[in-house]
């Protein structure tokens, strides 16, 4: 894969624009641009595309290293969303009941964090790895006194 079949793969994928920046140092205006095809991947400058290229890169490790793990995910992702959805479901009462003014921004914010969350393979790959390590410390026979 070349270096631009790579950038097409971050502009086409999944990761916000922000995400990218925080890995890549690289504007997140510049991806929204090129998502929008305000701009070319053509016309970007051999140092941001090295930095977007080695983003590609790091990501497909990631993922490969979580794939690897992935088959305990589905009952963990279905664990968490149950969880997820009753945390939810105290904040929208909350927020019903609240005589609070940001109580349903909140709520909002609360269920966008909750979507991207479950939409992000590699966050919830490290999700599951701290519920694994969790559950396996939980496990250990605890010492008598």
């Amino acid at each position: 894969m070349d270096i631009k079949d790579k950038l097409q793969a971050i502009v086409d994928g999944n990761d916000s624009a922000y995400q990218i920046q925080q890995f890549t140092g690289v504007s997140s205006s510049i991806i929204i641009r090129l998502r929008n095809h305000l701009r070319s991947i053509d016309n970007l400058s051999l140092k941001t595309a090295e930095r977007l290229s080695e983003y590609y890169d790091y990501r497909m490790v990631s993922m490969e290293k979580m794939a690897f793990g992935q088959k305990q995910l589905p009952h963990f992702r279905h664990r968490l969303i149950n969880r997820l959805q009753q945390l939810y479901e105290v904040q929208q009462r909350k927020a019903e009941s609240s005589s609070m003014f940001d109580e349903t921004a909140l709520t909002v914010v609360i269920e966008q964090l909750f979507n991207d969350v479950l939409s992000d393979k590699v966050e919830l790959g490290r999700l599951d790895k701290v519920y694994q390590a969790q559950l396996n410390d939980n496990k250990k026979p605890t010492k008598l006194s």
